[in-house]
């Protein structure tokens, strides 16, 4: 007995020991952090995306491409004050921005029309004198004045006496003038003029109604003498007088009469 049993534990083969356990496996943490990276990539470009197209919206939306101008203004150079004694240097052409970006930078412009009403200038008053239709010398009632006399009896009032003998005379020299004051607005018809010898070459006529602004009805440089009908053309006038510039003779302006109808 002794014999088969150890026969049998000879023939049986030796006791093996079990393998030791195997340490877990990595590969389904990597497989995890793979996945997350991933996700993170592809939320960061969603993300990136959304914002590209949002930016772009807004800025087509606030100013369209297609139908805004450049911006761009011209910069306006600063011109350096003048300095005392300093030639002045030519002044150069600033540019300025264009009418498209004019009324790109102030937006829409509404034009609104003007509510006031039109002003008509009122017509000034017509002066009206009054009318002389006998056709009377109104000098003989007037008053006479003149700019000088030569003195004694030709004095300016011998002038509007209505005595063709009788004469007013200025002084040697030039210019003269012999003035009548009517008293009142008259309307005229004509004025004339009766010279002496020493008569005035150049001279002319004149009426005012205040007797400081004048008007000019008649005037000539190659006067002589004799007796001259000036036509007044209806002239409203109070004053009337002869302004003479240039004489005849080494003497003065001499008129024998001085008539305003």
């Amino acid at each position: 007995m002794p014999d088969v049993r150890l026969r049998e534990a000879a023939t049986l083969s030796p006791a093996v020991p079990p393998p030791p356990p195997s340490p877990p496996s990595s590969r389904p943490r990597k497989s995890r952090k793979r996945w997350w990276a991933a996700s993170g990539l592809v939320a960061a470009l969603l993300l990136a995306g959304g914002l590209y197209v949002a930016y772009r919206a807004t800025t087509e939306k606030a100013l369209p491409a297609a139908n805004l101008p450049s911006l761009a203004v011209p910069v306006v150079p600063t011109v350096p004050a003048a300095t005392p004694g300093a030639t002045a240097a030519a002044t150069q052409p600033v540019a300025q921005p264009s009418a498209a970006v004019s009324e790109a930078l102030a937006g829409p412009v509404t034009k609104v029309p003007s509510s006031s009403p039109t002003v008509t200038k009122a017509a000034a008053p017509k002066v009206t004198g009054k009318a002389n239709p006998g056709g009377a010398n109104l000098a003989l009632s007037g008053v006479v004045a003149a700019s000088s006399t030569e003195g004694g009896p030709f004095t300016a009032d011998q002038a509007v006496d209505g005595d063709p003998s009788t004469r007013w005379s200025s002084g040697f020299a030039e210019p003269q003038w012999l003035r009548v004051d009517l008293r009142e607005r008259r309307q005229l018809t004509e004025v004339t003029l009766v010279w002496e010898h020493s008569h005035a070459t150049a001279y002319r006529v004149d009426v005012s109604l205040d007797g400081r602004t004048w008007r000019r009805i008649f005037s000539t440089t190659a006067g002589q003498g004799g007796t001259v009908t000036v036509a007044a053309g209806g002239a409203v006038a109070r004053f009337v007088r002869m302004y003479g510039t240039k004489r005849s003779t080494q003497y003065g302006f001499s008129l024998f009469e001085f008539q305003v109808k």
